[in-house]
């Protein structure tokens, strides 16, 4: 009887534990992959002056094949600043693409949306 009850507490917290995620973004290339120039500020960079080129939004595609995750849209924001000529971004908002319950017992892909804004140095 008592391991019936721990065995159901357990299953309980680990259900109600599954609701949280905490994504970690790294910058470092993976293997194969060559680092962007484009640097990732998510505040005003202190060490240089700089002009501001242009707002920069993405958003991902929403099917299983697209990459909603926040590493990858940063990556596609560093891609349309270097076509800018920019040398840096200043990430405002990143927001991953989900997959599940949507509102109304909908289920299904939702669409990653990220927004940054393109720098240059001028110092």
């Amino acid at each position: 009887m008592i391991i019936k009850l721990l065995t159901t507490a357990a299953i309980g917290a680990m259900l109600l534990g599954g609701c949280t995620k905490t994504t970690t973004t790294t910058m470092q290339p993976k293997a194969g992959e060559t680092a962007s120039k484009i640097k990732v500020y998510y505040s005003e960079p202190k060490d240089h002056k700089y002009e501001e080129m242009g707002i920069i939004n993405i958003q991902t595609g929403q099917t299983i094949f697209h990459d909603r995750s926040t590493e990858g849209m940063i990556k596609k924001m560093q891609a349309e600043a270097e076509k800018l000529g920019a040398d840096a971004i200043i990430v405002r908002s990143a927001n991953e693409g989900t997959w599940g319950l949507k509102g109304g017992g909908n289920t299904g892909f939702e669409r990653g949306n990220g927004q940054a804004i393109a720098i240059k140095f001028i110092d």
